[in-house]
């Protein structure tokens, strides 16, 4: 018995021991990341004032929340306003009716505090300054702005921590384990998924959840400051690593918005023995595709009755570009051809490219621009074209709303379709991001393209959608064959469909563009029209 209470006390001693061990670490790590930081002394020209955006939430406490906001009006500094977070309130508080004739003053209510911010930084210029007050600090005197706007008048300044002072003893407290100041395209170089858990914005506070990434982002370009910017009733946590992956350093400037660079993007569809498919998605394309830069056919032909199938949708789009896998050894040439097209540089390029399959037709407008915008200011892995919210697979939940018709959710919490990370189903991504998986995988069909693309996939990134699917799919009847009397009595084969297409016919697809389909392949029995 002795034996046994003196083992648990060894063990209970081990984990108090281990505890302790981790708190000190994490302690010692965060002063050594304070010492590394280099400190600003804001002696540059100010060649043009900086705009800031002080961005602040409800404590609930109608005294304190004023006395914070009074302290951001009276600023001596004329470049400013301020976004107040109200997630407390069941009425808007008295000094906000006060306070509402001043312009600088936008008032946010309800909701999670984070999506909140989230989306207000994201609408912050990416040249703007944000500083972020918690609830209950305040800025520490008048002239907070006018001093910070000599700091980031350095261009190797992005991100400031400057000292906090204690509201009651006004006693320093520890310096760089939190960053009030930092540029908005900084914040924005976020991707979304750093804010996200279990498919939802988390329910820690902004600090906790951006200090790191922020770090990351900003390498060498954080910096410390000697002097107070605020008063604050609580000393800061020390900054926490986190289970996401390091972030690599900002590139560019984060005051330039690079998500409106304009960027090229290409369109591979794949096509098997089915040159009427092709013909129907190409002209979709061609009426409901906007700013797309290349547009690629992969295509095979198992004998030359669908090949000369295939001549004849040449002729038709004379722009777009066609190659035929080799008829000795179209099973191995897929993957190699693949890569050249997509990822060869001795091509004329894109950094992002679509897959989409020939039974894909696109029946709303879809501009490639804005897609490719969305998914770099959520730092997005992809964006998918035929899902959306009008599908009976839709999960409501798990929308996250990002503004301009277009929604995102998290790969892991989805089920069916919606937890392919990897689509060849009329699906958009950043080049970058997918060319390490095209280097090992071997396929000759898209399907296990698309098979082998996913068990690599990282459930933990975010995907992008309309609010309504913008592309549908032709029943899977129009893909092989049937020895079915009773199925080809109600589809038509590919041999079928050869022969119409041979005759000077095609589908009409017009009536799908009116289609709210629940369910990405459609019911549909096509009329045959002349081409």
């Amino acid at each position: 018995m002795k034996q046994i209470f003196f083992m648990l006390l060894l063990i209970g001693f081990g984990v108090a021991l281990g505890l302790g061990y981790e708190k000190i670490k994490t302690t010692t790590k965060a002063k050594q990341q304070v010492q590394r930081t280099q400190k600003a002394y804001g002696v540059h020209p100010i060649i043009r004032n900086k705009h800031f955006v002080v961005v602040t939430s409800s404590q609930g406490r109608e005294q304190i929340d004023e006395q914070n906001l009074l302290s951001c009006i009276n600023q001596d500094y004329s470049d400013f306003r301020v976004i107040y977070i109200d997630d407390s309130f069941e009425e808007p508080p008295s000094f906000i009716e006060r306070f509402s004739k001043d312009k600088n003053i936008h008032h946010i209510k309800g909701g999670n505090s984070l999506e909140n911010f989230y989306k207000a930084i994201h609408e912050c210029n990416s040249d703007e300054v944000v500083i972020f007050l918690k609830e209950g600090e305040v800025l520490a005197h008048r002239d907070v702005l006018s001093h910070l706007n000599r700091y980031f008048a350095d261009t190797n300044v992005w991100m400031i921590s400057g000292e906090e002072l204690d509201q009651s003893s006004f006693n320093k407290m520890n310096a760089g384990r939190s960053y009030q100041a930092f540029y908005a395209g900084l914040f924005k170089a976020i991707p979304l998924q750093y804010f996200l858990n279990e498919g939802a914005f988390r329910k820690e506070g902004l600090d906790a959840v951006m200090t790191k990434p922020l770090l990351d982002l900003s390498g060498e370009h954080a910096f410390l400051i000697p002097e107070p910017i605020v008063l604050t009733p609580f000393e800061k946590d020390v900054i926490q690593n986190g289970s996401l992956p390091r972030l690599e350093r900002l590139k560019d400037y984060p005051w330039h918005n690079f998500a409106e660079d304009e960027e090229r993007v290409e369109v591979v569809v794949f096509s098997s023995d089915r040159p009427m498919q092709l013909y129907a998605f190409l002209e979709s394309a061609q009426d409901h595709l906007e700013n797309s830069h290349r547009l690629i056919a992969v295509y095979k032909a198992c004998n030359e009755h669908y090949e000369k199938g295939y001549q004849k949708v040449k002729e038709k789009f004379q722009d777009v570009e066609f190659y035929r896998q080799s008829v000795e050894n179209p099973h191995e040439d897929m993957a190699p051809l693949l890569q050249k097209l997509v990822f060869g540089y001795s091509l004329p390029s894109a950094r992002y490219v679509v897959f989409a399959l020939d039974d894909n037709i696109i029946k709303d407008p879809i501009d490639l621009s804005l897609a490719v915008r969305s998914l770099k200011e959520a730092g997005a892995y992809g964006f998918y074209f035929g899902l959306g919210s009008n599908l009976e697979s839709h999960d409501d939940e798990q929308r996250i709303f990002l503004g301009n018709g277009v929604n995102a959710w998290q790969f892991l919490e989805g089920g069916g379709v919606w937890a392919n990370a990897n689509s060849v189903d009329m699906a958009l991504f950043r080049k970058d991001e997918i060319y390490p998986a095209f280097l090992c995988m071997k396929f000759h069909t898209p399907n296990i393209l698309q098979e082998l693309w996913n068990e690599h996939a990282d459930l933990s990134r975010v995907g992008l959608y309309f609010d309504e699917s913008k592309v549908v799919t032709l029943p899977r009847a129009f893909m092989a064959e049937s020895d079915e009397r009773e199925e080809m009595a109600k589809y038509h084969s590919t041999k079928e469909l050869l022969l119409y297409f041979d005759q000077g016919l095609k589908m009409d697809v017009e009536s799908l563009k009116d289609v709210q389909s629940e369910h990405i392949e459609v019911e549909f029995m096509p009329e045959f029209i002349k081409r």
